[in-house]
């Protein structure tokens, strides 16, 4: 039998759920789950917010998440797409003190996950490829 390549999350609160490699370890730190290679140098920290409002404006989440790291929203630099959950999502990177981030919002109604993603080091192809399947596989779940 074909070992698994992916474990499920699922939030304490039953919000959302996904999928990370099995070879990556997981803790809470301050109530964050996080997520990490134990031999990279970054980690993939989730948050879920819920909205008063009908509805999350992901772009304005974005721009005011970017701002307040000091760095300028460039819509040309921020790429869009839905699944087939009919969530938006939104996917950005950037540098800030030496370090790479990558921010990834995913909003379906009045629920709204943000992931980041920050290391010491450079993202290379497969981490890229390993992050690209767990945005992927992001579910809000009602």
């Amino acid at each position: 039998m074909t070992k698994p390549m992916y474990k499920q999350f699922r939030s304490p609160q039953g919000w959302y759920s996904f999928l990370f490699p099995v070879n990556w370890e997981q803790m809470v730190v301050e109530e964050i789950p996080a997520f990490f290679h134990p031999d990279g140098g970054g980690a993939l920290q989730v948050y879920a917010f819920e909205s008063k409002l009908e509805h999350f404006d992901i772009d304005k989440e974005l721009e005011n998440y970017l701002k307040i790291h000091e760095i300028d929203y460039d819509p040309e630099k921020v790429a869009e797409f839905e699944n087939n959950e009919g969530s938006s999502i939104r996917a950005c990177e950037f540098m800030r003190d030496d370090r790479v981030w990558m921010v990834y919002m995913v909003a379906n109604k009045e629920k709204m996950i943000l992931l980041t993603y920050n290391s010491d080091e450079e993202i290379g192809d497969e981490l890229f490829q390993q992050l690209t399947n767990i945005i992927s596989s992001v579910r809000i779940l009602n």
